[in-house]
This record gives C-alpha cells, structure tokens and sequence, in this order.
C-alpha cells in the first residue's frame, strides 16, 4: 500500500517542521474504513495538527504501512 502523491508531499513538511510526530488509525463512523492520520505539533509550540494521509477499507495494509512510517520518522 502506498500513499497518494499529494499525501507525499504534506508528509515530506510535517517531517521537516513538526514535532512529535506520530501516525494513527481510526476508523470511519459506521463504515469499514479506516482512516490513516499524521498528528504533530506545529511549528513554534502551536496547537497539534492532524492530517489526513489515506483512506482504505484494508485495515491491515494500512497498519502495516503506519509501521513503515513510524520506522522512517522515528
């Protein structure tokens, strides 16, 4: 699995510019998809942000997809 290009690219500024950053799973109210997220502080101690990455209805191909990212960001 991988990301969409433009979820590439807002990936490629939170690594340069956030803190604390970190990738979590949740599902979609009622349906079966999940939701792939980064959430990070901003820059210069601002509140925490949270991006949307992907959607998919393959909850195990976006785990181990968090895994990948955590793995390079960490």
């Amino acid at each position: 699995m991988q990301l969409p290009e433009q979820a590439v690219r807002a990936l490629e500024v939170v690594r340069r510019d956030g803190r604390d950053v970190r990738f979590e799973i949740k599902k979609a109210c009622e349906q079966e998809r999940w939701r792939l997220k980064v959430c990070y502080a901003a820059p210069g101690g601002g509140a925490e942000v949270q991006v949307g990455l992907l959607w998919s209805e393959d909850l195990a191909g976006l785990e181990a997809l968090r895994r990948t990212l955590e793995e390079e960001c960490g």
